[in-house]
């Protein structure tokens, strides 16, 4: 697990992610090369939000606390209801949309409360 964290991490992954992006808004101002500023700078903003939006999820799934399985039983939430101990429930696909409104899937762990039955997608996961 930790070296899939270190891996999600690497500059050389988000340095690679990122010279398309590059590429992309070089061929834009070429194609457009009467833009103003503020039309340049939305573009930057559009293609940005993209490549923010992948560092987003790899910085959040590069959490230990991402795996709740993984996790010792002393560093597993709690119930915000009752206080138990949240069981591992198996991971699940989650949709989250960002600030700049490009949404990212995160494949991360679900939990049971063994008390309520509640399912949650633990905060802070």
């Amino acid at each position: 697990m930790a070296r899939r964290r270190r891996e999600r991490l690497s500059a050389e992954r988000w340095s690679e992610a990122a010279a398309p992006v590059w590429t992309e808004l070089v061929a834009w101002r070429e194609a457009h090369p009467r833009a103003t500023f503020s039309e340049i700078e939305a573009e930057l903003d559009r293609q940005m939000s993209q490549m923010r939006a992948r560092m987003l999820g790899d910085l959040a799934l590069a959490s230990a606390r991402a795996d709740l399985q993984a996790a010792r039983v002393e560093e597993r939430p709690r119930c915000e209801r009752c206080g138990a101990v949240l069981q591992a429930h198996g991971q699940e696909e989650r949709g989250v949309v960002t600030q700049g409104g490009v949404e990212v899937r995160l494949a991360r762990s679900y939990a049971t409360c063994p008390r309520r039955g509640d399912r949650s997608f633990p905060p802070g996961r």
